[in-house]
């Protein structure tokens, strides 16, 4: 029945812990709705972790990922991302202007650059990589250790089977798309 609601629909009252105080919290128990939660969470604790050397979670996931496939091009850099390849090449701009990043030519294809952590970029990471060790475990703190595991085995089988929809730009309203009120 259109409108009718069932008790597993209805928002679950509770209470939240937020700096400053208790406050009352609805949770919608809906994937996108927590997954948005979540995402907020995520994203405040580290960058949080990486505030004091001014690095974005973008910065740090291409330093990451550059000390795990160095020599990686730009294009397989975005795709390991999940970003489009102007985006990482704006970041990749902004840590090689930094000193963290360095790109060499490919010997086989000299229209291909291959990028590298320079010794600067590979002490940052080094040296941040405990504290955020530390950030990606106070976002699952509330758990048991078991539970962390299984969250994170589940995350991953949810990714892996929605992965058609794990890429940039997915669900965004095409330019133009939104229908005229007039009639």
């Amino acid at each position: 029945m259109l409108g009718s609601r069932t008790n597993s629909d209805r928002p679950k009252a509770g209470k939240s812990v937020v700096p400053g105080g208790t406050v009352p919290l609805i949770l919608f128990r809906r994937t996108a709705y927590l997954a948005r939660r979540f995402q907020q969470i995520c994203v405040a604790i580290i960058t949080e972790s990486l505030a004091k050397e001014g690095l974005t979670q973008l910065q740090w996931a291409v330093i990451s990922c550059l000390d795990a496939m160095p020599g990686i091009d730009q294009r397989r850099l975005a795709e390991a991302l999940g970003i489009v390849p102007v985006n990482a090449g704006q970041i990749v701009d902004q840590l090689e202007k930094m000193g963290l990043v360095d790109r060499r030519m490919n010997g086989a294809d000299r229209r291909v650059r291959e990028l590298h952590l320079t010794s600067r970029g590979l002490q940052l990471r080094r040296r941040l990589l405990p504290p955020n060790l530390a950030a990606n475990d106070r976002i699952l703190a509330p758990l048991r250790p078991k539970d962390r595991k299984h969250l994170l085995e589940l995350l991953v089988r949810v990714i892996e089977g929605n992965a058609a929809y794990a890429r940039p730009g997915a669900g965004r309203r095409k330019r133009g798309s939104r229908q005229s009120n007039t009639t």
